[in-house]
C-alpha cells in the first residue's frame, strides 16, 4: 500500500472494526448458539476490509465526513461477508480456508453457515434502508446482473459475466455513501465508473492469485478454478496479457476518477488504491509468493497471445 493508503486505513479501521461489532447480528431466540458463534467468527475474520475503506474514501473524495458513512461502510462489508460464505460453500467452490482459517462451513456445518450469510445479508438491508436510493442501488449490486448473475456465470466460467461478482459490490461500496449524501449527478457516474474498472482490475488479480500463489499468501484456498475446471484468464490470454488489461484499466480509472471528481479529499487515494491492484499483480509476476506449480504455469501462461484490443477497457461491455 502507499503512504497515504496505510494512514488512511491505519486512522479508521478500528472504527470500522469496533462498528461491525456493534451492528454484528444476534438472535435472542433459544436454540441459535451455533448461528450467533458463527456470526461472532464471520465478522471477526480479520480481513483487509478493503469495501467499507472504499467507502469511507469515496465519501471523504467528496467532502462527506467519514462518521457519516460509517454505517453503511458496515454493511457494505456485511453484504461482501455473506457472499464469501456462500461462495466458499460446497455447492459453489468448496473452498476449505477463509482469511488463514477453515471456512465458516467447516466450523460450523453448511446450513449455520447459510443462515449466517443470510442474518448478515439481512443486516446490510437494515442498514441501507433509511437511504432509499441506496437501497435501490444495493439490490442491483447483489441481483441477478450483479454479484448473483456473476457467481452463476463465474460456475460456468463464463467471461465477462463473472466479472459482475466482483465490479457490482465495489461499484455500490463507491457510490452507496456519495448516494446516502445526494452527490451530484456527475461525481456519482465517476465513482461508478472507476469501481467497475477497478472491480475487473480487482478480479484478475484475483483470478492470477488463484491460479499462482500458495495458501499462505493468500489466506483461503487457491486452485479453485483449475481444480473445477475453469479457465483463469480470457481464452488466449496469457499473464502479461492479463497485467496489461490490468494497467489499461487502472489507467482508464485514474482518468475517469480525476475528471469527475474535484482534486480534493481522498481523491488521490483512491488512485493510490488502484495501483496497489498492479503492485499486487506485479509482485505476484515476480514469483516472491507463487508456488512451484504455479512457477511452471506462469511460465507457460507467459508465451501466450492474447487480442490486443481485448485488453481496451471501452472494447468490451460493461459490467452492470
Amino acid at each position: 500500500m502507499s503512504e497515504k493508503l496505510n494512514a488512511f486505513a491505519a486512522l479508521h479501521r478500528p472504527a470500522i472494526e469496533a462498528r461491525l461489532q456493534q451492528r454484528c447480528p444476534r438472535s435472542v431466540l433459544a436454540g441459535t448458539f451455533n448461528l450467533n458463534e458463527a456470526l461472532r467468527n464471520a465478522v471477526s475474520c480479520g480481513g483487509k476490509r478493503i469495501r467499507p475503506l472504499l467507502t469511507l474514501l469515496a465519501a471523504s473524495s467528496l467532502g462527506v465526513p467519514t462518521e457519516d458513512v460509517l454505517e453503511i461502510a458496515c454493511g457494505v462489508e456485511f453484504l461482501h461477508l455473506s457472499s464469501v460464505i456462500l461462495d466458499d460453500l460446497p455447492a459453489m467452490d468448496d473452498a476449505q480456508m477463509r482469511y488463514h482459517r477453515p471456512a465458516l462451513h467447516i466450523l460450523y456445518g453448511e446450513a449455520t453457515a447459510i443462515l449466517a450469510a443470510m442474518a448478515l445479508y439481512a443486516e446490510a438491508f437494515g442498514i441501507f434502508s433509511q437511504w432509499p436510493s441506496v437501497v435501490r442501488e444495493a439490490v442491483r449490486a447483489v441481483g441477478c446482473d450483479g454479484m448473483a448473475g456473476g457467481q452463476a456465470a463465474d460456475l460456468l466460467g463464463v467471461r465477462p459475466s463473472l466479472l459482475a461478482k466482483t465490479t457490482s459490490l465495489i461499484r455500490f461500496a463507491l457510490t452507496a455513501g456519495a448516494l446516502a449524501a445526494q452527490a451530484p449527478p456527475e461525481p456519482l457516474r465517476a465513482l461508478a465508473r472507476f469501481g467497475e474498472l477497478i472491480g475487473e482490475a480487482y478480479q484478475i488479480c484475483d483470478d492470477l492469485m488463484d491460479e499462482l500463489a500458495t495458501e499462505s499468501y493468500t489466506g483461503k484456498s487457491v486452485g479453485q478454478d483449475r481444480r473445477h475446471g475453469r479457465s483463469a484468464l480470457d481464452a488466449g490470454c496469457g499473464l502479461e496479457s492479463a497485467l496489461a488489461r490490468a494497467c489499461l484499466l487502472v489507467e482508464a480509472a485514474v482518468k475517469t476518477l480525476n475528471e469527475g471528481l474535484s482534486p480534493y479529499g481522498e481523491t488521490d487515494t483512491l488512485c493510490d488504491f488502484a495501483e496497489t491492484i498492479i503492485q499486487r499483480i506485479n509482485d505476484l509476476v515476480e514469483g516472491s509468493h507463487v508456488d512451484a506449480g504455479g512457477s511452471r504455469r506462469a511460465a507457460h501462461a507467459s508465451g501466450a497471445e492474447c487480442d490486443v484490443m481485448a485488453a481496451d477497457p471501452d472494447r468490451r461491455g460493461r459490467s452492470r
